[in-house]
């Protein structure tokens, strides 16, 4: 088997993408909302819009690639394309144009993601994927944190709204470094994986936003047949994302449009949230193991049932502008660590209660499960907003997720 030269450091090509990737995923609603006039209803329009288009392109160039037998070729398409975005994401005039530039990102930018996945597989022997997508996890966490930092820090400098442009020319700089450096070392493999044997496993540390299908790389999907616990999970995860996603879509309207925060202290606040969940992956599977998987996602998710409302109280209560943006950065923190154990908690569940054979397909499902709940949620949170306020949205959000929770923690299996 061909292995990956230079001690995984094709892994680095992935490090400027993912820089890219922390300043543009929390830089899109403020880039709505500051310079393009918009609000709860464009941005989950913007959301819809590129979750499906990613989702889409994960099934194009995944199987694309399997047709072909190539990987390293689509990395580099995905690369390409997400600096030619960026570009025009630069040059945005109105929200239909921004909207429409963000279908051609998800699709074509979503070459990268199956192909990189397999590609670990593929290079690496069998007993050691584990500790190889842990590696190349923690490389996209670093990528991420090193964004959202720098935005931090740019805003600061640049506090004028009318800058935040020259952030998407600064992706565009980071993924042109990533389609050079993964021209010189992304390797190309010699053995190939096909993807329903390859077993469920979560490949992406920070949860984004928008909750973007980024790992999923399996494409038959598998239902019908399932033991009937697998059939709760799956159902009740569906649901629950659909209630976290009410919440996370229009969490950065709110701090935008309704609290008017700097752009500064608007990325901090995600900082907060990606510097946390990358902590928290680090342990959460050796807690679920001690304490049980259903255990240990059920208390998170209960927890994020209420921190949603408490939310609500936070903004009405504290009047205090420097005690609020605490407040609101412990909130987003709490609740980015707290996706790794719901995500490490269900997915390891999950891949337990499948059969070796199953795996891959039930992956499918889980991975597909919870992409499509996150376009759900979308559509309805810009309306609820739009009608009811940000109040009535996150406690609709918490009632979702309890409905889903209920249906999850019908199934017999720890």
């Amino acid at each position: 088997m061909e292995r990956t030269p230079g001690k995984d450091r094709w892994f680095l090509s992935y490090f400027p993408m993912n820089t890219s990737s922390g300043i543009a995923s929390p830089l899109a609603p403020l880039f709505i909302t500051e310079l393009l006039a918009g609000g709860a209803i464009e941005y989950s329009a913007y959301v819809i819009v590129s979750s499906l288009a990613t989702i889409i392109g994960l099934f194009v160039w995944g199987n694309l690639s399997d047709r072909l037998g190539k990987r390293r070729m689509f990395v580099f398409i995905g690369f390409v394309s997400l600096a030619l975005t960026s570009i025009m994401f630069s040059l945005s005039f109105n929200v239909e144009y921004f909207i429409a530039v963000s279908f051609l990102s998800g699709f074509f930018g979503a070459a990268v993601t199956p192909v990189s996945s397999i590609l670990i597989m593929e290079l690496t022997e069998r007993k050691d994927w584990s500790m190889k997508i842990s590696k190349f996890s923690q490389y996209n966490s670093y990528g991420n944190i090193a964004g959202v930092l720098f935005s931090a820090l740019y805003t600061g400098a640049f506090p004028k709204a009318s800058m935040l442009r020259y952030l998407y020319l600064v992706t565009f700089v980071f993924y042109v470094a990533s389609a050079v450096l993964g021209y010189l070392f992304i390797p190309e493999s010699s053995t190939k994986i096909n993807r329903d044997e390859v077993p469920l496993r979560t490949f992406r540390v920070i949860e984004r936003v928008r909750y973007l299908p980024s790992q999923l790389i399996h494409f038959n999907f598998h239902f019908r047949n399932l033991e009937k616990d697998l059939q709760l999970i799956l159902i009740g995860f569906l649901i629950m994302m659909t209630g976290f996603q009410l919440f996370f879509v229009e969490f950065p309207i709110m701090l935008t449009n309704d609290l008017h925060v700097s752009s500064s202290v608007y990325f901090l606040i995600f900082l907060g949230n990606y510097l946390f969940g990358a902590i928290t992956f680090g342990f959460s599977g050796h807690t679920t193991l001690k304490y049980g998987n259903r255990r240990v996602a059920t208390m998170a998710v209960i927890a994020r049932i209420i921190i949603f409302p408490s939310t609500v109280a936070l903004v009405a209560l504290v009047t205090f502008r420097p005690l609020l943006f605490v407040g609101l950065l412990l909130v987003y923190s709490v609740l980015g660590a707290l996706w790794a154990f719901i995500s490490v908690g269900t997915g390891t569940l999950v891949s337990n209660l499948s059969k070796p054979e199953e795996r891959g397909r039930v992956s499918g499902t889980y991975n597909a499960v919870q992409s499509f709940g996150a376009v759900i949620g979308s559509a309805f949170t810009g309306i609820i907003v739009s009608k009811f306020g940000f109040s009535v949205d996150y406690f609709v959000a918490s009632l979702v997720v309890i409905v889903g929770l209920l249906i999850f923690l019908r199934i017999r299996s720890k």
